[in-house]
C-alpha cells in the first residue's frame, strides 16, 4: 500500500509513523523545519511543496497512492488537498475537518463530502474516546468499533446491581435496546436465553456512546462533571454530558468565550477562571466534583488542572493531550485517562485504510472469547448473517453501514459488502474466519 499524508505537522508526522509499518509513506509539506524532523525521526519519503496544488501532487506520483490524507492546521487546506488528490487520482482520500459547520450530522466521520471519501471531526471524535473512558470507571471492558459510533462495555451484575433481575431483551437505554449478550459460566448467551440477570453475570451491552453510558451509570447518582477548556473539545464534551449528568461545568478563562459557551451550551454552568489557579478551584468546589476533564489546547495547563483537582480529592481525572509521548507522564502522576486527537484520529484512519478484513480485536475479560471488528468484502450478491462464514460459536452483535450509522443486527439484516460487523468470537476462531472472508472477496472477484 501507498500512503500520501499531506501536512507535515505534529498530525502528519504522528499518522505517518503509524503507517509506515504497513505502507510506503510520502510526506508533503512546504515546510523545511517539518520535513526535516520527518527525515530524522521516521521512515518515510518526503517531499516539498504546498499540498493543493496538482503539480506537487503529480511529482509526487499521487496516482499511485491508495490513499491521501491530508492533516494540515487548517480545514480549508485539508479540504482542497483532499479534492485536488481525487483528480489526480489518489485511490481514497481523507481529510481532517474540525469546524462543525462542515458536517451534516453530529458523527465525527463522514463519508462523501465534496467529493471526499471521508472526513474526520478530531474534536468529536476525542470527545467520544474520553466519554468511553469514563464509561471504563463502572465496566470491566469498554471498545469504540466503527470510529466511536457505537461503543460497546461489559458489566458485572454484582449483589447490588440495578441491573440484578431484570430481563435483558427488555432493558432499553434512550430508546435502544442495547443488551446484546450474557456471559454466564463462561458461555456467551443471546439476551433472548436470560429470564433474568443473575448475580455474578456480565451484561454485554452495545450501542451509541451515549445510550451506553447512561445505562452503565444507572447506578449511580447525577453528579457533577467539570470540564476545563473551552474550545472544540469542551464543547464536545459539555454537549454529551449535559444529557447524562446532573451539574456540568465548564471553566474558560476568555470571558468573550464564555459569553458565546453560554449559547453554544445552555444547559452547562460556564465558569469565568483560570482552571490552575488552586484559589478559584477551591471557591467554585471543583473538589466535589465526581470527575474532571482538563481539555485546553495547552498540554501544561492540563497536566497542572490534572494535578490540582486530585489535590482537592477529585476521584476520576482525564486529560487531553496533545504531544505525542507523553500520556505515560500524566499516567505515572496518577491522571486516570489520557487521549489524544493524533491517537483518535489515527485509529480512525486504520479503520479506512483499503484492503484489510480486520478493523480490531480485543479479548474479553476472563473469557475465551474476542471482540472483533471486521470489514465484509465485496460481495457477489447480499448476504444475511448466518449466511456469512462466522462458525460456530459466533455472535454478531451489529453492522456499521457505509454511512457510519450502527445497526443492531437481526436475522433480516442484508449485507452488501464494505459493512462492519462487530462479533463476538472465540479467539481460536479468528484466522479461519479472515480467511474464509479473503475467499469472500476473491470469489466477488
Amino acid at each position: 500500500m501507498r500512503a500520501l499524508i499531506l501536512g507535515g505537522g505534529e498530525a502528519g508526522r504522528f499518522i505517518a509513523a503509524s503507517l509506515s509499518h504497513e505502507a510506503e509513506v510520502v510526506l508533503v509539506d512546504d515546510d523545511p523545519q517539518a520535513l526535516a524532523m520527518a527525515e530524522e525521526g521516521l521512515d518515510v519519503l518526503t517531499m516539498r511543496g504546498d499540498v493543493t496544488h496538482r503539480r506537487v501532487l503529480e511529482r509526487a506520483e499521487a496516482h499511485r497512492a491508495d490513499v491521501a490524507v491530508a492533516v494540515t492546521g487548517h480545514d480549508a487546506v485539508n479540504v482542497a488537498a483532499a479534492v485536488m488528490a481525487r483528480e489526480v487520482g489518489v485511490g481514497r482520500t481523507i481529510a481532517r475537518v474540525d469546524d462543525p459547520g462542515f458536517y451534516r450530522s453530529n458523527e465525527g466521520l463522514e463519508r462523501d463530502i465534496a467529493g471526499i471519501d471521508a472526513c474526520i471531526c478530531a474534536a468529536r471524535l476525542v470527545g467520544r474516546e474520553l466519554l468511553r473512558m469514563v464509561t471504563s470507571i463502572d465496566a470491566a471492558f469498554t471498545s469504540a468499533p466503527g470510529g466511536g459510533a457505537a461503543h460497546v462495555a461489559l458489566v458485572r451484575v454484582d449483589a447490588g446491581s440495578p441491573f440484578r433481575g431484570e430481563n435483558p431483551s427488555k432493558m432499553r437505554s434512550r430508546g435502544e435496546a442495547i443488551a446484546r449478550g450474557v456471559l454466564r459460566g463462561g458461555n456467551m448467551r443471546a439476551p433472548a436465553e436470560v429470564e433474568a440477570l443473575e448475580e455474578g453475570d456480565r451484561l454485554l451491552l452495545l450501542g451509541t456512546p451515549l445510550a451506553v453510558a447512561d445505562l452503565v451509570q444507572r447506578s449511580r447518582s447525577r453528579g457533577r462533571a467539570v470540564l476545563i477548556g473551552g474550545g472544540d473539545v469542551g464543547v464536545q464534551l459539555a454537549t454529551l454530558f449535559s444529557t447524562l449528568v446532573g451539574d456540568v461545568r465548564l471553566i474558560e478563562p476568555s470571558r468573550s468565550r464564555c459569553e458565546e459557551l453560554a449559547r453554544l451550551v445552555p444547559k452547562c454552568t460556564i465558569l469565568n477562571g483560570d482552571g490552575t489557579s488552586l484559589a478559584f478551584l477551591r471557591e467554585e468546589r471543583v473538589g466535589l466534583a465526581e470527575w474532571v476533564l482538563s481539555v485546553t489546547g495547552s498540554d501544561e495547563v492540563n497536566l497542572m488542572a490534572s494535578l490540582l483537582t486530585r489535590e482537592l480529592g477529585v476521584e476520576h481525572t482525564f486529560s487531553l493531550v496533545h504531544r505525542p509521548g507523553y500520556a505515560s507522564v500524566y499516567q505515572h502522576l496518577g491522571i486516570e485517562g489520557t487521549t489524544s486527537a493524533h491517537e483518535v484520529m489515527a485509529q480512525t484512519l486504520h479503520g479506512l485504510l483499503p484492503g484489510r478484513e480486520l478493523i480490531g480485536a480485543a479479548r474479553l475479560p476472563g473469557t475465551d472469547l474476542e471482540l472483533l471488528e471486521l470489514r465484509v468484502p465485496d460481495l457477489a450478491r447480499p448476504l444475511v448473517p448466518r449466511a456469512l462464514p462466522l462458525g460456530a460459536g459466533t455472535m454478531v452483535l451489529a453492522v456499521i453501514g457505509h454511512d457510519d450509522q450502527m445497526r443492531l443486527c437481526d436475522p433480516s439484516t442484508r449485507i452488501n459488502g464494505g459493512e462492519h460487523l462487530v462479533v463476538v468470537a472465540p479467539g481460536a476462531r479468528r484466522r479461519e474466519i479472515l480467511r474464509a472472508f479473503h475467499r469472500l472477496g476473491a470469489e466477488a472477484k
